[in-house]
């Protein structure tokens, strides 16, 4: 049985990212969720198309620690590459209701993250 308190769902979603798991990402995130991220913010559609975009540079999400309190979670993370990035620390704060991650703000030190964006280019390069 999936562990459905705050701690585990927060839990569940950045493994899901990190496995590629889109079928149980999706079932996490709600239907209203607002997700914020250098000024910008996403709704579900645009969260879930930002992150499949990652995922062929993405190995794993390696959770470092994992805080709660009441509907919050922040969790610390190594978002593990196969680019020359390697591990780019990140911290992710959920607001999750009715077992459903309602906010997502992420948080990740945009220099260490560049190579991953540049190798995602070089891999598949934007529309002309």
């Amino acid at each position: 049985m999936p562990d459905s308190s705050v701690e585990g769902i927060a839990r569940s979603y950045i493994q899901a990212v990190g496995s590629h798991d889109m079928e149980a990402l999706e079932n996490l995130l709600g239907e209203d969720l607002v997700a914020t991220f250098a000024g910008t913010t996403l709704d579900k559609a645009e969260w879930t198309t930002a992150l499949k975009r990652l995922l062929p540079a993405l190995v794993r999400n390696g959770i470092r620690e994992v805080f709660t309190a009441q509907d919050r979670a922040c969790v610390v993370y190594d978002f593990i590459t196969d680019t020359a990035a390697g591990a780019v620390r990140c911290i992710e704060l959920l607001t999750i209701n009715a077992g459903k991650i309602r906010e997502i703000e992420l948080v990740l030190d945009r220099v260490a993250f560049a190579p991953v964006n540049e190798a995602l280019n070089a891999r598949v390069p934007p529309a002309q």
